[in-house]
């Protein structure tokens, strides 16, 4: 069969909803493809049957040696997915098995199972049934990482662009916890880089702090407004000295609102998506 014919399914989907590390995984094993991976999650659900089966014997005490060996099998390609959640659990039915304790070898086969079944409904429901996209369309050539990265991006970019600029890192850190379940978060601690990151993303809106050591907000303005696409996006300052000349100031060179600090979460967030509809 050709390979670009065979099961792909949504890496991303499923490392966010189930215990596969897959993103752990294709961070140690580099040259694992996409592919090679949609392989092994084919394989698993067309065993899955059978494992479902031989933890059901053991469950029912009525397994024997080729019952243990068939889940050993399986065991290491759960392994090999990035699957460990039960590595204890397989650890104790083993011994419980080994010294004939069929009733402890029943309650891990029991946990087992439990977990199993909603790994296995997880896996069909990322099933991807129609075509790939051109961009990374043969998984084959792809490795795991990459490819988990490149859709998490795309997936992610849906959400509206901020960039928060400010040379505290308690800070940036407050705004991302506060935002990233709603928006797409840059955060930049050293205002001198803020050209090059504008060569890199393109904001819908930015937070920036006014007073840092080497370039303040007010200087950023000029900075933002080069960019022609950046010529009505909102800008938000962030900042403990809201006098009212600050305010003016800021306003006058092309400001479109101003935060006091310390940010209270609610108003970050009605703020932003007051500016955000509006320029949309």
């Amino acid at each position: 069969m050709d390979k670009k014919n065979k099961e792909c399914f949504d890496l991303n989907k499923l490392s966010e909803k189930s215990e596969l590390e897959i993103h752990k995984l294709g961070a140690i094993i580099r040259n694992l493809t996409a592919g090679e991976y949609f392989d092994m999650l084919s394989e698993l659900m067309r065993k899955a049957p059978m494992f479902t089966e031989n933890l059901l014997k053991l469950i029912n005490r009525d397994g024997d040696r080729n019952t243990y060996k068939n889940l050993v099998d399986m065991f290491s390609l759960l392994k090999n997915m990035g699957y460990d959640k039960h590595e204890v659990d397989f650890d104790g039915m083993r011994d419980s098995y080994d010294t004939g304790q069929q009733r402890l070898t029943a309650m891990y086969a029991k946990r087992i199972l439990d977990s199993f079944d909603n790994l296995r409904t997880r896996i069909e429901a990322s099933r991807i049934t129609g075509p790939l996209e051109d961009y990374y369309a043969n998984p084959y050539e792809v490795s795991v990482k990459d490819w988990l990265d490149y859709h998490y991006m795309e997936s992610d970019a849906r959400k509206p662009v901020i960039l928060a600029v400010d040379d505290s890192p308690m800070i940036l850190k407050s705004i991302s916890s506060i935002l990233s379940d709603d928006y797409k978060v840059y955060m930049l601690a050293k205002s001198v880089m803020l050209e090059k990151m504008l060569s890199q993303i393109k904001p819908d809106l930015f937070l920036l702090d006014y007073n840092m050591p080497d370039i303040n907000g007010f200087e950023l303005i000029p900075v933002i407004r080069s960019f022609a696409e950046h010529k009505q996006t909102p800008i938000i300052f962030l900042t403990s000295e809201g006098t009212i000349d600050n305010i003016s100031s800021a306003v006058m060179l092309g400001a479109s609102d101003f935060i006091a600090k310390p940010v209270q979460p609610s108003t970050l967030h009605s703020r932003i998506s007051k500016h955000i509809k509006h320029k949309q």
